[in-house]
């Protein structure tokens, strides 16, 4: 597979619609400082969905966008479009079971559009899409969006000037491993997510020993509760007259707001009932039938209208032409008459045409093509004849020419007029609509009002009838207390006063709860010291018990989960080394290779490093750093130039940096090559030698990904086979030229 083309339109300096054909493995883009290349190269980054602005260099989405100039107005919108080759079908897509589905398409166009609010619009073949849906595919032909199959020379100074530990992490991004990470720092944020857990639940366990320690004690404990029986008589005849106060308030409470419920509820449902009915009985507004009617009126006033118009310009073109010929004539009279067409046949033409427009007004469309033909023939073989009189008799004919248009002026006047008037009819039955339609959006806004209304009536009813259940099962509860009350105390516990009807603001539901607890304090006290049968002491031991088990088995299985865990995270660090080991071979064989053609010998490869932290474990300086546990993996580079004693990156010159930086990325991007790679102004450092180096490499890479190259060096131009020059015009807008090389060494024979 290979890229195709790529458009762009509105994007940056782009503010016309320009296109790159890339048909060929080897594409350079050149042209002066400004006119927009590195712009081409942005715009690749845009459409594979590059989410950083700043690495645009713009500071918001809208600085993507064409600003103006002097000649062209400023634009709304910028869109670029990328298009590859899918013959060999190497684009999938991932199902919900992770299987992968091919893309069933020749060709696959990504496209992407930027407003300026800064919102952005994804299309895969046309259809809208999510950014995410855009990187799940083009990472399926080893394009991500980290952005190493665009090298530009900063990417390569990043790599050289890292440290050791981020030259690491910049390799396994490259080699595709940051999953390995992220799936590291999830697995280990479970489990210290696991480890929490484990900690609460043992703590729990600690707070809730002593009480299950107590309540076993109590369980088989009696004392006396004669005392405590008068106290609790007390209090439940406290709490039956209030209880029985609060349920009576309830129950009218509710039967008073249920009334005025029903009230609202009949009110609403009669409105929705009337407008149901009015608009089943609705048809379409008599204006919109009669707009019908004027408006094909109107289509056809101005089919007219164009057709006199063009017969108006065509009339007015032969008598000019007519005229142009009379004036020659006079000029040549003197030429002999076998080169000019007598005056007799052109007088002839022109009653031809007259006649021709007569059937054409009356309607006969199919003259036309005859009355060109006829003018046509006035124009190409007439030229003034040297009679006098003959150049009167032409003079005649066109008048009467002027006469036909004056006549065709005034029947397209009419139209006009006529066209006007339907209009005119038009706007004033649009505006009877609109006036109508108006209304009826005001009653949708009260229907929808009055549906709001009834929702929440609705809701209110749905509330009351959990009040009125909750209320029953309080009256119930209260019944049940009471018969529990006569079981323990005897009826004369029954024997309370009841509360008179009226305001008693000391009676709150917050008292009674605490009143209630109260109760079953005392209650438990009975029982736990030998009046009852305990059996209330009992259930709350073996649910205390239960929860203490409960506790138990959950934190066996957070132990099992967290070694569950800690494996997993042992499989991935071994699978990431594993992974890395394998990266960094296959990079040093690349970068060794590459290293060599650059320098004619020598050697280059990565090297893993450990780096080891050391701090002193007070604030005292005097006191000597000491080495921590954590050791940190890094990577260093290693080179030997051919013929010099040089191995630190620290010793190598300019130009030599340079080649080794483009040695390793081009080393990088062999691991998993992906289709095509952009390679932004690599080579500007470069001198004449090293540049026939970098072609010779340049073009060894074209033998697996398709390359397109930002570039100022001729030696890296000579290796392309097609040329995109872009210069910024005198609108200050980008504009593009291509040349094939082999098509500029023909046209240079």
């Amino acid at each position: 597979m290979h890229l195709k083309r790529l458009e762009l339109n509105g994007f940056k300096s782009f503010a016309k619609k320009s296109e790159f054909v890339f048909d060929v493995p080897i594409i350079a883009i050149v042209g002066p400082n400004g006119s927009g290349k590195s712009n081409v190269v942005e715009s690749i980054r845009f459409v594979l969905g590059e989410q950083s602005v700043k690495s645009m260099r713009g500071k918001t989405g809208s600085d993507l966008i064409f600003k103006g100039s002097k000649d062209i107005a400023k634009m709304s919108r910028a869109s670029v479009s990328i298009t590859f080759d899918n013959t060999d079908r190497v684009f999938y897509i991932h199902e919900s079971n992770n299987d992968k589905i091919s893309v069933d398409f020749d060709e696959v166009t990504i496209s992407r559009e930027v407003f300026t609010d800064g919102s952005n619009t994804y299309r895969i073949n046309g259809t809208e899409v999510r950014m995410k849906d855009v990187h799940e595919l083009i990472g399926s032909i080893n394009i991500g969006s980290s952005g190493h199959h665009i090298i530009s020379q900063g990417e390569a100074d990043r790599y050289l000037n890292a440290n050791i530990k981020d030259r690491r992490v910049l390799i396994e991004e490259a080699l595709g491993l940051k999953v390995y990470q992220y799936r590291i720092k999830e697995s280990e944020r479970k489990l210290a997510k696991a480890l929490e857990n484990k900690r609460e639940s043992e703590l729990l366990r600690r707070e809730i020993a002593p009480h299950l320690r107590f309540l076993k004690k109590q369980v088989d404990k009696i004392e006396r509760t004669k005392e405590l029986r008068k106290e609790l008589a007390i209090q439940y005849h406290s709490y039956f007259a209030q209880e029985d106060f609060l349920i009576h308030s309830l129950s009218k409470k509710l039967d008073e707001e249920r009334a005025g419920l029903q009230e609202k509820f009949t009110k609403v449902n009669s409105f929705l009932e009337q407008y149901g009915n009015s608009q089943r009985t609705r048809d379409e507004y008599p204006e919109e039938r009669e707009k019908k009617g004027y408006q094909s009126d109107l289509d056809t006033c101005n089919q007219k209208i164009r057709s006199q118009e063009q017969l108006l310009g065509r009339i007015q073109g032969s008598i000019d032409v007519l005229e142009r010929q009379q004036r020659a004539s006079k000029k040549n009279q003197d030429v002999s008459e076998p080169q000019y067409l007598s005056f007799t046949s052109v007088s002839n033409e022109i009653k031809k045409v007259i006649a021709l427009l007569g059937d054409y007004r009356n309607g006969n469309t199919e003259v036309y093509d005859e009355i060109v033909s006829s003018l046509h023939s006035i124009i190409d073989g007439h030229t003034a004849s040297s009679k006098q009189p003959e150049l009167v008799n032409n003079q005649q004919e066109i008048q009467k020419l002027m006469t036909e248009l004056g006549d065709v002026q005034a029947s397209l006047k009419e139209l006009q007029e006529q066209r006007v008037h339907i209009q005119a009819s038009i706007d004033k039955l649009d505006a009877a609509i609109a006036e109508k339609e108006q209304k009826q959006r005001e009653q949708e806004r009260e229907y929808y009002e009055k549906l709001a209304v009834k929702k929440e009536l609705d809701g209110k009813r749905n509330l009351l009838v959990e009040r009125d259940e909750a209320l029953g099962h309080r009256v119930h509860a209260f019944k049940e207390e009471r018969e529990e009350a006569t079981v323990l105390l005897g009826k004369d516990v029954l024997n309370y006063q009841k509360l008179a009807v009226g305001d008693h603001p000391e009676i709150t539901q917050v008292l009674q709860e605490k009143l209630r607890r109260e109760i079953e304090r005392v209650k438990i006290r009975i029982e736990d010291m030998g009046g009852g049968s305990g059996a209330d002491v009992i259930k709350e031991y073996e649910e205390t018990k239960e929860r203490d088990e409960f506790l138990e088995n959950e934190i066996s299985d957070v132990v099992r989960s967290v070694e569950q865990l800690e494996s997993v995270i042992q499989d991935l660090k071994e699978k990431l080394n594993t992974e890395f080991d394998k990266g960094m071979q296959k990079i040093n064989d690349q970068f060794n290779r590459f290293f060599r053609l650059m320098f004619g010998g020598g050697s280059a490869r990565l090297e893993e490093a450990v780096v080891v932290r050391r701090r002193r474990k007070s604030d005292d300086d005097t006191l000597p750093l000491e080495e921590e546990d954590d050791k940190e993996l890094g990577v260093d580079i290693k080179v030997k130039l051919p013929r010099k004693k040089v191995s630190d990156l620290d010793m190598l010159s300019g130009g030599e940096r340079s080649l080794t930086s483009i040695a390793l990325l081009f080393a990088l991007s062999q691991v998993n090559p992906p289709p095509f790679l952009v390679l932004d102004e690599t080579d500007a450092a470069l001198d004449e030698a090293n540049s026939q180096k970098y072609g010779d490499m340049v073009e060894q890479l074209s033998k697996f990904s398709q390359l397109i190259v930002v570039t100022h060096n001729r030696e890296t131009m000579s290796r392309a086979q097609t040329l995109f020059g872009v210069t910024l015009g005198r609108d200050d807008s980008s504009a593009t030229i291509s040349l094939r090389l082999e098509d500029a060494a023909k046209y240079a024979k």
